[in-house]
């Protein structure tokens, strides 16, 4: 398995060890990267849609390079919450043999962003 152009293209702007865990979870799981940075007006329109609880320089998306990436199971169902699971607790596991301190959103108090990973402080 691998990552489109465009999964590619949104990795790219991601922090390095963001890069290697997830070019190292399509190697066995479909996925796709949604989001990788995010400038004003994307991190702008995901907080008034509600996608986000974070304002512009507020989210680790918000860096660059990233310091977070958006990554879905794929064929892609909103609605298929154990394909997300099934996805985040590979890459989760994937993170521990990489030695990489990430968090999942779906562990998030605020909001579940289950397709949401992001490098612990």
């Amino acid at each position: 398995m691998k990552l489109s152009k465009t999964s590619i293209q949104k990795l790219e702007t991601c922090h390095s060890d963001l890069k290697r865990l997830i070019y190292a979870v399509a190697k066995e799981e479909k996925c796709t990267v949604i989001c990788g940075f995010r400038g004003r007006y994307e991190q702008e329109k995901a907080y008034m849609q509600g996608k986000s609880k974070a304002r512009f320089g507020q989210s680790k998306h918000n860096f660059k390079p990233s310091l977070a990436v958006d990554v879905v199971p794929l064929p892609l169902d909103w609605n298929d919450i154990p394909a997300f699971e099934r996805l985040g607790e590979k890459i989760m596991k994937k993170a521990d043999e990489l030695n990489i301190k990430i968090k999942w959103g779906r562990d998030f108090t605020n909001l579940k962003d289950y397709p949401h990973f992001e490098l612990a402080d």
